[in-house]
């Protein structure tokens, strides 16, 4: 049986215990990045409209979430987004949103998009309408708008859908979900 000398043996333990100790050093320094990054709150961002889009039987428009300057919060990759209809009409709107279940990093060069999208009722008693959009954030600060254009939108009774956040300057190039 061959044997190794006393000092290879030291040098190579020595580099095991190196590398085992730049793993947990990085491993603590993701942790310490993503436990740094406090929630999003109203004050961290601003909400824009664009892209809307119709035709006989579906619509849509997307919304861009941008951070202020100097600005790094998390959010879920869920949006946080509810819609209302005018004050007579006592019916809730049904809102599908798709996500992962992670949490993404909105930095003012990074914006977050979704889109929201809906059908358009075919008869009159399947039309629900939808006039106000709710962005809420996780610290439970929360902005209301329009839903997409002033007034209201008829919608069928089924509500809207909408996307799961995507990040980067690009539609969704950029960065993911941490």
């Amino acid at each position: 049986m061959p044997t190794i000398p006393r000092a290879t043996a030291l040098a190579g333990a020595l580099l095991a215990a190196t590398l085992l100790a730049g793993s947990v050093a990085a491993a603590d320094a993701r942790t310490d990045r993503t436990a740094a990054v406090a929630p999003c709150g109203m004050n961290d961002v601003s909400f824009y409209y664009g892209g809307f889009s119709q035709n006989l039987s579906t619509a849509s428009f997307d919304i861009t979430l941008l951070a202020h300057d100097a600005v790094a919060c998390r959010l879920p990759d869920t949006p946080l987004i509810s819609l209302g209809g005018p004050p007579s009409q006592k019916t809730p709107i049904p809102v599908a949103i798709e996500g992962r279940g992670g949490n993404l990093t909105l930095r003012p060069n990074s914006p977050l998009h979704a889109t929201v999208a809906y059908s358009k009722p075919d008869l009159p008693e399947n039309t629900i309408q939808a006039s106000t959009l709710t962005l809420s954030m996780p610290d439970h600060s929360s902005r209301t708008a329009f839903f997409g254009v002033p007034g209201t939108s008829d919608m069928y009774k089924g509500g809207a859908h909408v996307t799961a956040w995507t990040t980067g300057p690009g539609l969704g190039e950029g960065e993911g979900t941490e």
